[in-house]
């Protein structure tokens, strides 16, 4: 075999043309010099060069595939690295699976033909194999898609904002004057002097507290995530933000939060007490609505697992209370009066307060202070590649107007 590659024939071939072009002249004067000869050898050089030419270009392209097969390969080599592990538990590069495929990247079909062969195996048959369900047999090969909407579970958030007084304000304390007492007035007799009289007044201090939530990511995952993750964020905070509140507008205990329905004593402590130990039936919503003055417009407000409880009582011939059947359309009333749903008010419980009922509007006043603020944070965590994402708001809500709302408090 000759020790020249095709690229040093191919100078050599250009270096015999040169020297030829060089002396033609000087050969045409000599005696004997057959030009047609000398012309025939020239064609015969050019169809070398071209003939070679192609080998050079196919050597070529032989190269470019050899390396991007071993480029192939090695991406190959790292996900089987990670990723598989050999039954029997020999050395991934030992194994059937892993020398099949390096067949089949080398030489295709015929590669994974003659591999089989080798082992004594029908080719055919393991190319009727090829599947979607095992990894080794094509499962790697089928790429998985993503959807392009995030399933949210849903979060139950309390309604008092729909039903209580919501105030914005640009101060962080908002003063609400609140007139105690009424003026007296008096019937005399003609002629008889009438005692003075005049009206009293009180306040309520309403101030907002902060709501933060901090959200810390990596650059990474916000430069290639498929979903925009900063619009995910801030739509997941302003969720979270409606959660806390409508928990602590029902719950909250007033320290460094609002002060809720339940967590304000002079709610509480004027409650009415259930019929029956431990349970709640429609007496005594009805009763709870007696508590409450004329003029107020009242609604309860419960969770739906005590609406439930009421539902399905029954009357003493078996028929529902709350309709002659489940068949129709729920009521949108209880005894008359409307009511909202709010998961966090509790369950029916020996000792809890599982109804609430009032004029929400006159007694529960939320404030907002005006505007949210979003911080993008890109240097305290630089070294990282981390952004935080720190959201923030001011707002409370408190009882401004303690006898426009009365609970409902089981019997122990």
């Amino acid at each position: 075999m000759s020790e020249f590659n095709p690229e040093q024939i191919m100078e050599a071939v250009k270096g015999v043309r040169e020297i030829a072009e060089s002396v033609q002249g000087d050969l045409e004067n000599l005696k004997g010099f057959d030009k047609e000869k000398f012309e025939k050898m020239g064609a015969v050089l050019d169809t070398f060069e071209t003939e070679n030419a192609k080998v050079v270009e196919s050597m070529k392209s032989a190269e470019n595939r050899e390396i991007e097969m071993k480029e192939r390969l090695d991406v190959m080599e790292s996900e089987l690295a990670r990723g598989i592990k050999s039954p029997t538990g020999e050395n991934y590069r030992e194994s059937d699976y892993y020398k099949g495929i390096e067949a089949y990247m080398k030489g295709g079909d015929d590669g994974v033909s003659e591999f089989m062969e080798s082992k004594g195996l029908n080719s055919q048959e393991f190319k009727s194999l090829m599947r979607t369900d095992s990894d080794t047999q094509g499962g790697y090969l089928v790429e998985g898609e993503m959807d392009n909407v995030i399933t949210k579970k849903i979060t139950e958030i309390s309604p008092m904002r729909q039903f209580a007084r919501v105030r914005t304000t640009s101060k962080k304390s908002l003063e609400m004057p609140i007139r105690d007492t009424l003026l007296e007035a008096f019937y005399e007799g003609e002629g008889e002097a009438t005692d003075d009289s005049s009206s009293t007044y009180g306040a309520e201090t309403v101030t907002a507290f902060r709501l933060t939530t901090n959200v810390p990511i990596t650059m990474d995952l916000l430069m290639d995530s498929s979903f925009n993750m900063e619009s995910e964020i801030l739509q997941d905070a302003a969720e979270a933000f409606a959660f806390k509140e409508g928990n602590r507008f029902i719950l909250g205990t007033g320290v460094k939060q609002p002060t809720g329905v339940l967590g304000d004593s002079r709610v509480t402590d004027n409650f009415l007490e259930s019929q029956n130990s431990g349970v709640v039936d429609a007496d005594d919503f009805i009763l709870l609505q007696g508590e409450l003055k004329t003029g107020y417009n009242g609604a309860f407000m419960l969770n739906r697992r005590t609406l439930a409880t009421l539902r399905t009582q029954k009357s003493t011939d078996g028929q529902y209370l709350w309709l002659p059947g489940l068949n129709g359309v729920v009521a949108n009333t209880i005894a008359g009066s409307p009511y909202a749903l709010a998961n966090d008010v509790p369950d029916i419980a020996a000792g809890a307060f599982p109804v609430l009922f009032g004029d929400f509007f006159r007694g529960y006043t939320i404030t907002d202070r005006t505007g949210v603020s979003v911080i993008r944070d890109e240097l305290t965590q630089k070294k990282r590649a981390i952004i935080e994402f720190c959201i923030k708001r001011w707002n409370t809500g408190q009882v401004t107007l303690p006898e426009a709302i009365t609970v409902l408090k089981v019997k122990a």
